[in-house]
């Protein structure tokens, strides 16, 4: 459960941030665990041989990493997840804040609210033996949906009951069609430059690169590298099977490396902007180096739909982010988001893909006063209500 509420009343509900020490106790401790493992494992073993070789590499480099991630764990959460979502009914808005001290608050309407409903996530595991057995798990979220298509993720449950039973207790307690008094505003992050034009109004942007992603790249290089090594120390003795693990290792390897590195890459030698005028919104990527434009897209108002920004916390849904879908992004993504195959072909394809506004360095509560911001930009440019 990311949230677990604190306060009810006729006035207001309160969601605060669950905490995660324990979680990242555990993981320190299993890290610790592992780690010494592994060491005595160094201690007495001589061989290298499969499997011993691979034990002696990966459970004590496990245990490292476990530790580490438990380390990153709260720092993470508090950069990525706001601590306190406030239900206000006398003010008809919920109100979310990154810390309780309020420096950082953004805001949802009622009006803007449709529902409160429940998604269901499926992982599935599988376990080797003298047969292969795979089981799967459902986890069911209670998300709060909005009529411009964003969602924002509050509980997450192992029981259906427990989550319909949430669902139903907002839709009943969180009156939606209260006016909203709040009147705020819109504000934009001074991570973000604007520059005034004397027809358009121009945001840009630049995303780092993550010390996250290099420390993954090179902890998942040293995974590979050390089971290639291993496992070719006895490839002959292996035979096809040996050549198989091989090609296989190498492709996820491929995958997974090429993925991080493509966005890192991306990331290091681009620069994003958004442009609104009196016509319409277009987006562009352009080289740091000389400024030569890499991709535009252009949409008129009247093809848009919504800019709306989805807070999906360790959540496999597609299009999160802060995204700007046209009608037809729109009507596609509600035909697809109960058939998985098809929203992957669309992918493949370059087809139906909403602009993404990967602001890297934005929290979730940037994102939301930036997608206010920006329907507050359309209607004052064009005259024209996005969701």
């Amino acid at each position: 459960m990311a949230y677990i509420i604190t306060s009810n009343d006729s006035s207001k509900i309160v969601l605060e941030r669950a905490s995660v020490k324990a979680k990242a106790g555990c993981f320190v401790a299993v890290g610790v665990f592992f780690f010494l493992i592994g060491a005595g494992l160094n201690i007495f073993l001589t061989t290298w041989e499969l499997p011993y070789g691979l034990f002696r590499i990966l459970i004590p480099f496990a245990g490292l990493a476990a530790m580490f991630g438990g380390r990153l764990i709260p720092k993470q959460t508090q950069t990525s997840e706001p601590e306190q979502i406030v239900f206000d009914h006398i003010q008809g808005a919920v109100i979310i804040d990154m810390s309780k001290t309020g420096s950082d608050r953004g805001y949802i309407r009622y009006d803007e609210i449709e529902t409160f409903d429940v998604f269901v996530e499926s992982q599935t595991s599988s376990s080797s033996g003298s047969r292969i057995r795979s089981t799967t798990y459902y986890y069911y979220h209670v998300f709060l949906k909005k009529k411009d298509g964003g969602e924002w993720f509050l509980f997450t449950y192992s029981n259906r009951d427990q989550a319909d039973a949430m669902a139903a207790q907002l839709n009943a307690q969180v009156p939606i069609n209260k006016i909203c008094t709040v009147n705020v505003p819109a504000k934009l992050s001074a991570k973000i430059e604007k520059q005034e034009g004397y027809d358009k109004t121009v945001i840009h942007w630049k995303n780092e690169g993550s010390l996250g992603q290099v420390i993954f790249i090179v902890l998942f290089a040293i995974v590979f590298i050390s089971i290639a090594y291993t496992i070719s120390q006895s490839i002959g003795d292996l035979g096809f099977f040996g050549y198989a693990i091989m090609g296989f290792i190498l492709f996820v390897f491929t995958i997974v490396m090429g993925s991080v590195v493509f966005t890192m890459i991306k990331n290091a030698t681009t620069r994003f902007a958004v442009s609104v005028s009196h016509f319409g919104l277009e987006y562009y990527e352009f080289l740091k180096s000389n400024g030569k434009m890499r991709k535009q897209k252009k949409l008129a108002f009247a093809d848009l739909h919504s800019i709306n920004y989805s807070f999906t916390p360790n959540t496999k849904i597609p299009n999160a982010g802060l995204t700007i879908l046209t009608k037809e992004d729109f009507a596609r993504l509600k035909q697809t988001k109960e058939k998985p195959l098809e929203a992957l072909k669309d992918f493949i394809k370059g087809k139906h893909q909403p602009i993404t506004l990967s602001i890297t360095a934005l929290n979730p509560v940037e994102c939301l006063q930036l997608e206010t911001w920006l329907q507050e930009l359309i209607l004052k440019k064009g005259n024209v209500r996005v969701g």
